[in-house]
């Protein structure tokens, strides 16, 4: 039957898939295929049932007619499939063509470096990796295919980087080559930071077994081969042999492990010996231990001083710290927690704790800047130690200090915040009442005015009051307390005068109520009044004042913005076109720590620079000269000023940075927000 008589049979028959099955010449069935008027009736399955039944050179016709895969709806996973239908040599033909694989077909670095893993040709797949711009964890399905020759060529001549990539390259090695790897390139291993478990804990049971079988043989350390036994799965273990092993191994062999992060699952029952020099494979979160078991924990610690101490944001986020960060917070807390009256209620341990921690910690001042670090920043014991962190960090912190002594809270997110919802709280109201509920606690809010000794303005306040602080002066809701869900029933709240009584208390207050602040806001305006005609003095006393009143200012950066925007540097009689108060860092610093500045520039003295000194614990004047020399504002500062910095710009009145008004409004005398 020729091609019309086919044609004929096919507009008329309702089984058009059955008569392409009878055509045997490949080149009359592609003929007809691309015929719009026999194709219309077919849908995309069967177009590439059809597709797959014709021979290589159709198939490859086929692949470059762009407006055939457009009007059939042919995918880029059907397309691959097509492909790997190919013969080995049309499929690597079309593979080495960069242009129509990528262009043409609009094929995905996945699926290419999936159709590259195929190739028979071992050049062919090393010109691949050439002539593609694979990521690391697509190289390494192309890599683990090739000779055990070629694989080192690559590892060693570092044209494969990262040690997770590494490390699965090397798992693919038959166990032979594998020891033969680990005792001759062991600083090849030191370099990339792998350790000979990484590689044994990802192999099936039988090469572990076989790998075990090798142990003595590859120089190892004895806590190397412990790390390798105590990761084995479980399937292998039961295939070892025991019989001649010494006991250190046996104990290594009884760990369990977490299979899916490489972790012993600690046993606060065993004995701590065991677990020495398995510091790599130990992680713990002790948030929860009761005495007994932090007891038996800081044992553990002395163990093994090098494990991971973890900490949960959610169940399935954790932030590390070390050991000695762990037992050095510890000791703060535990002396926070000492310090507490036996008598005292929990509205007056709250009170105490969130004002020790602003005491404590400040938020992050190089939050949002290119070497910020998300990590850092939200690991409990780690922030304790630092001094510094981040809105659901700090909050975190807080909600285990108050859990140790008994007060329930529930750490909350907005959008773009984290707080506290105290629960079930007792608050004693003025009027001599007491009221219990749910309240809401805001720890990063409070950091400044508890640094400065004035009155917190989100501590114990109702949801409804709260939502007031999200708006700012220009009316606009930033949404930093919004939670509808989770603080509806956060009703309770303390008014002015019950959150003055709470904290006089406690001696956070004077008798009457006032805060320690409004001294410093009375030295503050006598300074203004006493060099009221030089702008100049006036500038460095309150900058001295406030050295003075915080020794630790330039430590407790974003603390210190907030006082300075808000109290010392607003006086009546200091007029600025420009006053900037915000973070640079040192050109000469390769880490680029944050250091508080203040840029002024006036009609009466010009432009000035202060750079808070951390070593002389003072504001260090600048000429403009130096300063530019010598410091830089952060990318993501000069992004939000459209690459212009403070001091080049010719309009007035650039923005301080916020950091999401991470340390709250300062309160002053007699609590009048300034």
């Amino acid at each position: 039957m020729n091609t019309k008589e086919f044609k004929s049979l096919l507009e008329r028959s309702d089984d058009k898939v059955g008569i392409f099955a009878l055509i045997s010449d490949p080149k009359t069935k592609l003929q007809l295929l691309i015929d719009d008027e026999i194709a219309i009736g077919l849908d995309n399955f069967e177009v590439i049932d059809i597709i797959h039944s014709l021979d290589d050179d159709e198939k490859k016709q086929l692949l470059g007619n762009s407006d055939f895969i457009e009007k059939h709806k042919i995918s880029t996973q059907q397309l691959e499939d097509i492909i790997i239908s190919l013969s080995q040599e049309f499929r690597a033909e079309l593979l080495t063509d960069n242009d129509f694989i990528v262009n043409t077909l609009h094929l995905t670095n996945p699926q290419i470096a999936a159709l590259a893993s195929l190739l028979p040709d071992e050049d062919l797949k090393l010109k691949m990796l050439e002539i593609y711009p694979f990521q690391n964890y697509l190289k390494v399905g192309i890599i683990r295919t090739l000779s055990t020759e070629n694989k080192l060529d690559i590892l060693l001549g570092k044209k494969l980087s990262g040690t997770n990539s590494i490390v699965q390259v090397l798992s693919s090695f038959d166990i032979e080559s594998l020891c033969d790897f680990l005792l001759n390139h062991k600083d090849f291993c030191t370099q990339n930071n792998i350790r000979p478990y990484n590689i044994s804990i990802i192999l099936d049971s039988d090469s572990q077994k076989h790998f075990v079988e090798k142990l003595e043989c590859l120089n190892l350390t004895l806590n190397e081969k412990r790390e390798i036994l105590a990761t084995l799965s479980p399937d292998t273990k039961l295939l070892i042999n025991t019989t001649d092993y010494p006991e250190e191994y046996k104990i290594a062999l009884s760990m369990q492990i977490l299979r899916y992060d490489e972790r012993i699952i600690w046993d606060p029952d065993r004995n701590v010996e065991d677990y020495r020099g398995l510091d790599n494979l130990m992680q713990v979160n002790p948030e929860q231990f009761d005495e007994k078991q932090k007891a038996k924990f800081m044992r553990l610690c002395d163990v093994c001083p090098n494990m991971e101490v973890a900490n949960s944001l959610s169940d399935l986020v954790y932030m590390l710290s070390t050991v000695s960060e762990y037992k050095e917070a510890e000791e703060w807390i535990s002396s926070l927690i000492n310090s507490l009256e036996p008598s005292y209620s929990n509205a007056q341990k709250i009170a105490l704790i969130d004002n020790a921690l602003g005491k404590k910690i400040s938020f992050s001042p190089d939050a949002g800047t290119e070497v910020f670090s998300p990590s850092a920043n939200r690991a409990l014991w780690k922030i304790i130690c630092s001094g510094y962190g981040v809105c659901n960090g700090i909050a975190k912190v807080e909600q285990y200090i108050l859990n140790k002594v008994g007060i329930e809270s529930e750490l909350v997110s907005s959008s773009n915040h984290a707080f506290l919802k105290v629960k079930n709280i007792e608050l004693p109201l003025a009027d001599g009442r007491i009221v219990k509920g749910n309240t809401i606690l805001d720890p990063t809010w409070n950091l400044a005015s508890h640094r400065f000794d004035g009155m917190p303005n989100t501590f114990c306040v109702s949801y409804e009051e709260i939502r007031k602080q999200d708006i700012d002066e220009n009316g606009k809701d930033h949404n930093c307390h919004k939670n509808n869900e989770k603080l509806k029933d956060a009703t309770l709240g303390l008014d002015e005068k019950s959150l003055r009584n709470l904290f006089s208390s406690v001696g956070l207050a004077n008798k009457i109520g006032m805060f320690p602040i409004s001294t410093l806001f009375w030295q503050s305006q006598k300074l203004d009044e006493f060099y009221s005609k030089d702008p100049s003095k006036n500038i460095s006393a309150q900058l001295k004042l406030l050295a003075r009143h915080c020794p630790d200012f330039a430590v407790c950066q974003n603390s210190s913005m907030k006082i300075l925007n808000d109290i010392l540097l607003t006086n009546k009689n200091l007029k600025f076109n420009e006053c900037i108060i915000n973070r640079v860092y040192s050109t000469s610093d390769e880490k680029k720590s944050p250091i508080l500045y203040v840029y002024i520039d006036s009609n009466e003295i010009g432009k000035k620079f202060y750079l808070a000194d951390k070593n002389s614990k003072q504001f260090v004047e600048f000429s403009q000269e130096e300063f530019t020399q010598q410091f830089e504002c952060y990318e993501q500062d000069l992004k939000s000023t459209n690459g212009i910095r403070p001091w080049e710009s010719e309009k007035t009145h650039l923005p301080n940075t916020d950091l999401a008004k991470s340390s709250g409004r300062i309160l002053a005398n007699e609590g009048e927000e300034r």
